[in-house]
C-alpha cells in the first residue's frame, strides 16, 4: 500500500513538473497587473484587460479570441519560446485565449 501511494505521488509530481504554464499581464511588456499562472493544456481562459503574456516552460502555441469561450475572430500566436514576453496587438479587443503545446 505504501509503495502504491509513493509511486502515485511520484507520477503526479512528474506530470506537474512537465506541465507548461502561461501567465497574462495588463501591461504591454509583461508588467502591470498579472493574472494567475494557468496550465497550457488547451483550456479556454479569460484574457479581458490583458495585453501581453509569458510562457514559463517550453515552447507553446497561443490562440487569442475576440469572443467569450474562445469564439469569434481567432488570432494565432506562436510557437512562442519559454520566458519571452509576447505583446498582444491585434487591433481589436481580446476576450479569451487557449494555449497548447507546440
Amino acid at each position: 500500500m505504501r509503495f502504491t501511494i509513493s509511486l502515485l505521488a511520484a507520477v503526479v509530481l512528474a506530470i506537474q513538473a512537465n506541465a507548461q504554464q502561461i501567465m497574462a499581464f495588463s501591461g504591454n511588456s509583461c508588467d502591470g497587473g498579472q493574472g494567475g499562472e494557468v496550465p497550457c493544456d488547451g483550456t479556454c481562459f479569460d484574457f479581458t484587460g490583458r495585453h501581453s503574456y509569458k510562457i514559463f516552460s517550453s515552447t507553446a502555441d497561443v490562440s487569442l479570441f475576440s469572443g467569450a469561450d474562445c469564439t469569434g475572430q481567432e488570432f494565432p500566436f506562436g510557437p512562442d519560446p519559454a520566458g519571452q514576453c509576447i505583446n498582444v496587438n491585434t487591433g481589436t479587443s481580446i476576450s479569451t485565449f487557449r494555449c497548447t503545446r507546440a
